[in-house]
C-alpha cells in the first residue's frame, strides 16, 4: 500500500516505562486537519481528555502526542498543567500554535506524570518522524497489549487513490461506551466536516461500542479521526457517489481493530461473537448481548470450553426486559441448536468441538421481533487475574 499523503509517525522510549519499551508516540500532518473525536462516557476524565476536548473544537490539528505507561488520570491541576506543558513545548518546537496539538495518555491511573521525560525527548521524537514509522508509533501507545494494531485501506476516487489508516491500542478495561482503548484514524481524502463526523460516529457505534473484554470503562478512551485532504479530491459528502464505499471502509477498519482488541484481551484464549435476534427493539437486543458478554459465569465457561447454555439464558432473563418469554427462546452454539423453545437438547460431541475453537459464534433468538445486534467478547481465565492483580506491583 502507498504511503498516506502528508502524515509522518514516530515512536520512542522516553523513560516512562520501566521496561524501556517505546512509550512516546507522535503523528504529524504537513497540513492542518479537519478532526472529530469520540470520548469515553466515564464521568471520571483523564487530564488529556479534559484539555483535548477543548482543543478539538478549534478544528486545527496538525499533531497528536501520545504517551503510554501513565494515564495522567486523577492527577488534579498538576495533570492539566502537564498536558498544557506538553502542548506548549510542542508548539514552540514546531513553530505552530498550541491549539494545533492533541494529547492522549494511557497507563496506570493516579500517578503524577513526569512530563519532563516527555518534553526533554522532543528532539528525538520529532527528528524520528518518517512516513514508514507507523509501527513505532503503534508500539509506543501499547500498555498490556501483546501486539500492535494497524489496519489500512485504499479507495479509488475518480483517477485518484486515497488512503485510510487506523491505529489502535487496547487489551484490558474494555467496555462500551466506548471500548477502553485509543484509536487514531487518518486519511488523505478530503471530506465535508459534517460527513466526516457522521462517518466516525456511526462507525464507532457499530464497532467499538460492540465489544467487551472485562466490563470496565476507562477514563482515557478516545477515537480520533484526522483528514488532511491532501488527495485533492472533491469534498466527500453524503451525496458523493463514493460516500457509502468510504464509510464502509472506515467501519471495516474500526471493526478489524476492535476485533483485534478483543483477541488481544488480557489473558484471553478465545473470541466470541454473541448475536441476539428477534427482539422488539435494537436497544433491547444490544442490552441482552452486552449482559451476556459481561457475564463472568459465561466468560469462564468459554475459557473452560463448557457448553453451559444455562449461563446464557440466565443472562438473557436478568436484563428484566418484560416481553422475554423463556418458552420461545432458541440458542445456537455455532450452527448447532442447543435450546429449542427454552428447553435444552441433547449436546453432541460436535458442540464440544465448537466450544474448543478459538473463534465461537453464539446466537440467541427471542422470536419476539425483527431487531438484532451483536457483541464481541472473549473468555476470562487465570492469566487475566495474574495480569490485573499485579498491575501496579
Amino acid at each position: 500500500m502507498k504511503n498516506i499523503l502528508g502524515f509522518k509517525f514516530s515512536g520512542i522510549n522516553c523513560g516512562l516505562k520501566k521496561s524501556k519499551k517505546r512509550d512516546l508516540g507522535l503523528i504529524m500532518s504537513s497540513e492542518k486537519c479537519i478532526s472529530h473525536a469520540v470520548f469515553t462516557k466515564n464521568k471520571i476524565l483523564a487530564a488529556p481528555l479534559i484539555v483535548s476536548k477543548k482543543i478539538i473544537k478549534n478544528n486545527e490539528i496538525y499533531g497528536v502526542i501520545v504517551n503510554s505507561g501513565n494515564a495522567n488520570a486523577c492527577t488534579g491541576i498538576k495533570g492539566i498543567k502537564a498536558v498544557e506543558k506538553t502542548i506548549n513545548k510542542a508548539a514552540d518546537f514546531t513553530n505552530l500554535n498550541k491549539k494545533n496539538f492533541f494529547v492522549s495518555s494511557t497507563g496506570i491511573i493516579g500517578i503524577q506524570l513526569d512530563v519532563n521525560k516527555i518534553t526533554n525527548n522532543f528532539d528525538r521524537l520529532f527528528n524520528n518522524l518518517h512516513v514508514k514509522n507507523i509501527k513505532d508509533f503503534a508500539e509506543a501507545i501499547m500498555t498490556t497489549d501483546k501486539y500492535s494494531k494497524i489496519k489500512k485501506s485504499e479507495i479509488s476516487i475518480g483517477t485518484k487513490k486515497g488512503s485510510i489508516i487506523g491505529v489502535a491500542k487496547g487489551a484490558g478495561m474494555i467496555h462500551p461506551n466506548m471500548a477502553t482503548m485509543l484509536c487514531y484514524l487518518l486519511t488523505d481524502i478530503k471530506f465535508d466536516i459534517k460527513t466526516f463526523r457522521n462517518f466516525i460516529n456511526r462507525a464507532v457505534d457499530s464497532t467499538f461500542n460492540c465489544i467487551s473484554v472485562d466490563g470496565e470503562m476507562s477514563t482515557n478512551d478516545t477515537v480520533l479521526g484526522l483528514s488532511n485532504g491532501l488527495l485533492g479530491n472533491n469534498k466527500i459528502n453524503n451525496k458523493s457517489p463514493q460516500a457509502n464505499k468510504i464509510y464502509k471502509s472506515i467501519e471495516n477498519i474500526f471493526y478489524e481493530l476492535s476485533r483485534d482488541i478483543v483477541l488481544d484481551g488480557e489473558g484471553s484464549t478465545k473470541i466470541c461473537k454473541i448475536i441476539v435476534k428477534g427482539a422488539k427493539s435494537f436497544k433491547d437486543s444490544k442490552k441482552i448481548a452486552r449482559n451476556i458478554a459481561n457475564s463472568l459465569l459465561f466468560k469462564t465457561a468459554l475459557f473452560g470450553s463448557d457448553p453451559n447454555w444455562g449461563r446464557i439464558i440466565s443472562a438473557v432473563g436478568s436484563t428484566q426486559i418484560k416481553y422475554i418469554d423463556q418458552n420461545s427462546i432458541d440458542i445456537y452454539i455455532g450452527d448447532k441448536l442447543v435450546v429449542k423453545n427454552g428447553l435444552g437438547l441433547k449436546l453432541s460431541k460436535k458442540i464440544n468441538q465448537i466450544m474448543r475453537k478459538k473463534e465461537i459464534k453464539i446466537i440467541i433468538d427471542l422470536k419476539k421481533g425483527k431487531y438484532e445486534s451483536f457483541m464481541l467478547t472473549n473468555d476470562i481465565g487465570h492469566e487475566y487475574i495474574k495480569i490485573n492483580s499485579l498491575y501496579t506491583t
